[in-house]
């Protein structure tokens, strides 16, 4: 609170929780030392039915693609979806 009335800077106290463990956002758990997806968007991805059209393996991919930090290998799972949109090939 100091450091933000030495800067000047205004926010709404009531929005703010300074003293959090943990906070959400986005579909993202933020916790001290670790960041996690939201169980509900891993449900979301795995009831994702199977794309069958290119827009539709477009947008799968738009959507996961937030999250690729959190899938291992993603870009090399992803790079058969990709030449499936049958675009350019990627090396």
């Amino acid at each position: 609170m100091k450091i933000a009335k030495n800067y000047n800077i205004c926010f709404k106290q009531l929005k703010y929780n300074f003293n959090a463990k943990e906070i959400s956002i986005l579909g993202v758990v933020v916790e001290q030392e670790e960041v996690q997806i939201t169980n509900y968007k891993v449900k979301a991805v795995k009831k994702q039915k199977t794309p069958t059209k290119t827009k539709e393996v477009e947008s799968f991919l738009e959507f996961t693609n937030f999250y690729r930090c959190f899938i291992k290998n993603f870009s090399y799972m992803a790079k058969s979806l990709n030449e499936l949109k049958g675009k350019k090939k990627y090396k």
